[in-house]
This record gives C-alpha cells, sequence and structure tokens, in this order.
C-alpha cells in the first residue's frame, strides 16, 4: 500500500510513516513519528480495507476498551475514526516474544506471565466477539479448509479422514467455554518497555478452555523444546485433542495464504503428529495425513 493511501485527516499528520509488514489480517498498519494525534512520540495506525463498515471498526475499539479495562494488557487508544476506518494506537515497539527467543533472550519469564494472563482473560464475556462462537462448527469449518487447502484435497476429505474430523471437532466442543483469544502466539506478544503486551485480540470469542495455551505452546513460529511445550500448554483436560484441531486449523490457514506461510506447515504437522502419538489419540486416519506434511519443503520452494 503506498502512502497516498492514508486518509486525509489532521490527526494523521506526522514527521514520518512506515507502513509495518503485512501479517494474515485484512487490515494495514503502519507507524507514524510524532503524530499530531497521539500524545507520543509515535503511534501505531490500523488502517481496515476499504468498504468496512464503521460498526466493525466501533467493534474492535470496544473490544480493546473492554480487555483494557480488565486488566489484559492490550495498545491504548489514541483516535477512533468509523467513517474513514482506522485507530490510531500505542506503539508497542518490534520485539515480539517469538524475536526475543529467537535472538537468545531469557523469555521464561514472558512465557510465564503469558499464561498467567489468560486467567483474566478467560472469565471475561464480550458483546463484541465474532459469531459463531469456536464452537463444533466453526471449529469443522476450519478442519475442512485443512483437508482443502493443507492438503489440497479440493474435492474434500474421503470419508473415513472425514469422520476422524467431525470427531475432534466433537471432542473439543465438549470441553468447557472460556473466552479465548484465539491467536495467542508469540509473534502477538510484544515486549515493551519491562512489560508483556498482547496484540491483535480484537477477535477475542468463547471457545474450549485449553486453547489459548496450546496456541502459546505449540506456536510453530518459536524453536522451544517439548518438555517446555507441554509444561506451557498444561494439563486441562483435552489438552492435546485441542493442540491438534488447532495446529489443523493453522495448517489451513497457511496454506490458503501460500507464499512464505508454507514454511509453517512442516513443524506445525510434526506437532500435532507428536500430540497424537502421546496420549494415543484415535486418529489414524489424521496422523497420516500430518505425516504427509511433516517433512520440510526444499529452501527455495518454502521462499516462494
Amino acid at each position: 500500500m503506498a502512502s497516498h493511501d492514508l486518509p486525509s485527516h489532521p490527526d494523521l499528520a506526522a514527521r514520518s510513516l512506515a507502513w509495518l509488514p503485512a501479517e494474515a489480517s485484512a487490515r494495514r498498519y503502519a507507524r507514524l513519528v510524532a503524530p499530531r494525534g497521539a500524545p507520543a512520540p509515535s503511534a501505531v495506525l490500523m488502517l481496515f480495507a476499504s468498504g468496512t463498515r464503521p460498526a466493525e471498526v466501533r467493534r474492535v475499539a470496544r473490544a480493546t476498551e473492554r480487555l483494557g479495562a480488565a486488566g489484559i494488557p492490550v495498545p491504548q487508544l489514541f483516535r477512533v475514526n468509523l467513517e474513514q476506518g482506522w485507530i490510531l494506537q500505542e506503539d508497542l515497539g518490534d520485539v515480539s516474544l517469538a524475536g526475543a527467543r529467537g535472538r537468545g533472550d531469557n523469555v521464561a519469564p514472558a512465557y510465564s506471565e503469558a499464561v498467567a494472563l489468560l486467567d483474566r482473560l478467560r472469565p471475561l464475556t464480550l458483546d463484541t466477539s465474532p459469531r459463531p462462537p469456536l464452537d463444533r462448527r466453526r471449529m469443522r469449518e476450519e478442519l475442512h479448509q485443512f483437508a482443502t487447502r493443507g492438503l489440497g484435497l479440493h474435492e474434500g476429505p474421503g470419508p473415513a479422514l472425514a469422520a476422524e474430523l467431525d470427531a475432534l471437532a466433537e471432542a473439543c466442543a465438549a470441553l468447557p467455554v472460556v473466552l479465548c483469544h484465539r491467536d495467542y502466539h508469540a509473534r502477538n506478544l510484544m515486549l515493551h518497555e519491562g512489560r508483556l503486551r498482547v496484540l491483535d485480540h480484537q477477535d477475542a470469542l468463547p471457545g474450549p478452555l485449553p486453547y489459548d495455551r496450546v496456541s502459546l505452546a505449540y506456536d510453530p513460529y518459536v524453536a522451544l523444546p517439548d518438555a517446555i511445550r507441554d509444561r506451557i500448554a498444561g494439563d486441562a483436560e483435552g489438552t492435546s485433542t485441542v493442540a491438534v484441531q488447532r495446529l489443523a486449523k493453522a495448517i489451513g490457514t497457511y496454506g490458503d495464504k501460500g507464499g512464505p506461510w508454507r514454511r509453517w506447515i512442516a513443524p506445525a504437522a510434526r506437532s500435532a503428529r507428536r500430540m497424537i502419538k502421546r496420549d494415543t489419540l484415535p486418529f489414524p486416519m489424521l496422523d497420516l495425513a500430518f505425516a504427509s506434511l511433516a517433512v520440510e519443503p526444499p529452501a527455495a520452494a518454502a521462499g516462494a
């Protein structure tokens, strides 16, 4: 997105602007230095896609306000423009938990804090949550994307694999329900001024109790020993089952995005296979499916 796509508004006047790398969201982000509309040396602009309804911008802003009021360390909001479709918010810098781990920092305290934060999140209810919740139907749709986009089964899974995917979604949906961040991993947790901060929280919604902990524990973006991953995941009922569903969902997303996102498929598939084998989960066809994805692609293909 070129700089001329920036909406014209006095609050967005700044000394300089730099677009941040695009992630999986349709929203775009830019860092504004010395912005007129923020009481800080820099701020981050969240720019919604053209045509986004004002109600969606309001929903995202309200989710941030509600979570912040409950003690979840989300970014502070500076300005919200419903009609132009943007939010100006606190700049949390560029050091994610994944980045800190990658450069060799001691991140054990940050992981402990990240797990503890979930105790504040789980009891909450939000009127901003997307619908439907992370229930059986939604999880089954995610598993269908895993089959079609992750495995390349464009006609859908065969009867045996489909039955296991149904059983997986059913088992996850039978667990206690709490509020879930839903994308709680080390690239969405920032280390800023000595604090752990939370990003990409706007779509928090009800889902299975172990969901966020397994998302953090079996996150393919970071290399961690298996024993540490298992400690982060905890031992709540259904932990390994939810981990398999979450990893399958992630693989479907990576396959749908394509290109550099595909590099994360193999580590996610290996983690899912380990969960199936460790707890002897009744998913032999799904284990074979993960086995077909668990080999690293050639370097050239992975970065295509």
